[in-house]
């Protein structure tokens, strides 16, 4: 059904200051990134303002979306596109800042939390749940189509995000709710297990029903063997024994799919 002309005055009359949100959060992000040019020592902080300038930005083009759904029955593809974008790209950029390694030792990220040390635990955490909220808003508005094949990678990123930006050491000495940032700590190290789990979910979910690709597997691999780590470095041997058995079955699912990709090879030759 065509978009009436009053259906689109309507919409462009509410999305008006969602707009104007926008361009003002785009100037932001452009000065910031300037700033951050001249000053290399500050770039890890203005990296950081800008990730939460995107989510923002997220935030907004998707509700300008559910607005284009609800006025024009209409969703607007593009702007949820835009909004996957900024999210991803935010990601990107942390990475860089805290690293993109998933399977290096647990400690081995401190000179990298020193560039950024005056961003404490508690604001680290906070970084870490808008992340999930918004990308949870991002997921509703994609909805059942392709795109929402791209959910795993973006659950894998926020995934090292977090491993990276774990203190492991301060972790391990926080022994009681006495301890500076305990409960941030604890919360962190939560978020993290459960943002590796819900990724593995997805990429097995993403391998079950739509690629068959054995990247998919590797990556779940990976993320079980992370897992494997902090909960042999945390002492839970509950976890520990549950992500074994997990880690074992995906090893052999590998291994069968790889043996039997070869044999096809060799009958082919």
């Amino acid at each position: 059904m065509a978009v009436s002309k009053e259906q689109k005055a309507l919409y462009n009359e509410k999305v008006r200051p969602y707009k104007d949100a926008l361009e003002e959060l785009k100037k932001e992000a452009s000065t910031l990134k300037g700033a951050a040019r001249k000053n290399a020592d500050m770039e890890p902080y203005f990296m950081f303002r800008n990730a939460i300038i995107a989510l923002k930005s997220c935030n907004l083009m998707v509700q300008m979306s559910t607005l284009s759904a609800e006025i024009q029955n209409l969703k607007n593809d593009k702007l949820v596109g835009d909004a996957r974008k900024e999210v991803s790209n935010a990601l990107n950029e942390l990475v860089k800042i805290v690293g993109d390694q998933i399977d290096e030792g647990l400690t081995e990220n401190q000179d990298r939390l020193e560039k950024i040390q005056e961003i404490n635990p508690s604001r680290r955490l906070k970084l870490l749940l808008a992340f999930r909220e918004t990308m949870q808003n991002l997921k509703i508005a994609v909805g059942t189509g392709k795109w929402r094949w791209y959910f795993p990678e973006l659950h894998m990123k926020l995934t090292i995000l977090a491993r990276n930006l774990m203190d492991f050491k301060q972790y391990g000495a926080a022994k009681d709710s006495n301890a500076p940032y305990y409960r941030e700590l604890q919360e962190h190290m939560q978020f993290l297990t459960e943002e590796a789990q819900t990724a593995a979910q997805d990429f097995r979910s993403k391998y079950e029903l739509a690629s068959q690709d054995l990247a998919d597997l590797q990556s779940i691999q990976k993320l079980f063997e992370m897992l494997k780590r902090i909960f042999t470095f945390t002492g839970n041997k509950t976890e520990l024994n549950k992500i074994q058995i997990s880690l074992d079955s995906n090893k052999e699912r590998i291994e069968a799919i790889i043996a039997e990709q070869k044999g096809g090879k060799k009958k082919k030759k």
